[in-house]
């Protein structure tokens, strides 16, 4: 027969693991994007949270007093979900940033495309790079490696007795900052290299045969050649994953070590 009883702090440490991996759910990559429909969103945060909480969590009572200390409890596991689907989120971003400077190097910075996984105008070459990198994401089960990494964040965020600390975290979005543009030019690079030297020769021919109007035909020959390289280096994208998973695994790492047990 089915036991349905329960106490009722198993029902209030039940809650604080829903409200984390909500939090979790709606803002990581992969299980976040916003063409997810809700319902599926929470129901998969209720399972999950299930999961966890009967075995993988120990239970014991926690810390508080009053309403407004549950509801203080609640709101920091809320945050520090968010900040954990967050921090693998944003690495996504990198390859945004470099489609938008391709794109204003090949002359498509114009052209914008709605993306229905953000809900954003997104330039042609960030939405390509991004797909394939989502692609990426699923063939080589890095959705598994993040759902893996939330749960055993209790590990080092046990629940109920979250710290965050302030400095940590500043420190690693500043060291995030210098990565993201770092590789998001290296991603940039090819390009770069190729359109500096069709501007080159189209210097030197604008000199030969000034007839030549090079603004109509230099625009044609840009969006060719930096498709070109783009279809050329598409073996990149291997190596270009790895660089943004890597970037993943430390983010999501550093934000669970700066959240560590509170004293």
């Amino acid at each position: 027969m089915l036991n349905l009883n329960f106490a009722i702090q198993d029902l209030e440490f039940f809650l604080l693991i829903v409200a984390r991996i909500t939090g979790f759910v709606h803002t990581a990559p992969f299980f976040g994007m916003n063409n997810v429909p809700r319902r599926v969103k929470v129901t998969f945060s209720l399972l999950v949270s299930f999961l966890i909480y009967q075995f993988v969590v120990p239970h014991y009572a926690l810390a508080y007093d009053t309403v407004q200390g549950y509801a203080i409890l609640v709101f920091k596991e809320t945050v520090s979900g968010i900040l954990l689907g967050m921090s693998g989120n944003v690495c996504l971003y990198v390859v945004q940033l470099a489609g938008s400077l391709i794109d204003m190097d090949i002359g498509l910075s114009m052209v914008s495309l709605f993306d229905p996984a953000t809900r954003q105008q997104v330039g042609f070459s960030g939405a390509l790079y991004n797909y394939a990198l989502m692609l990426i994401l699923l063939i080589s089960d890095m959705h598994h490696w993040i759902l893996r990494a939330f749960v055993d964040s209790y590990e080092f965020i046990p629940t109920g007795r979250i710290n965050f600390d302030l400095d940590s975290i500043l420190n690693t979005s500043i060291r995030f900052l210098t990565d993201y543009f770092v590789i998001g030019f290296r991603i940039f690079l090819p390009v770069f290299a190729g359109m500096l030297i069709l501007n080159a020769v189209l210097g030197i021919l604008a000199k030969v045969a000034p007839q030549m109007n090079m603004f109509s035909v230099g625009i044609q020959i840009k969006i060719l050649v930096g498709l070109g390289i783009m279809l050329i280096t598409v073996g990149m994208l291997p190596g270009l994953s790895d660089f943004v998973f890597n970037e993943m695994k430390e983010m999501m790492t550093a934000v669970a070590g700066g959240m560590g047990t509170a004293q």
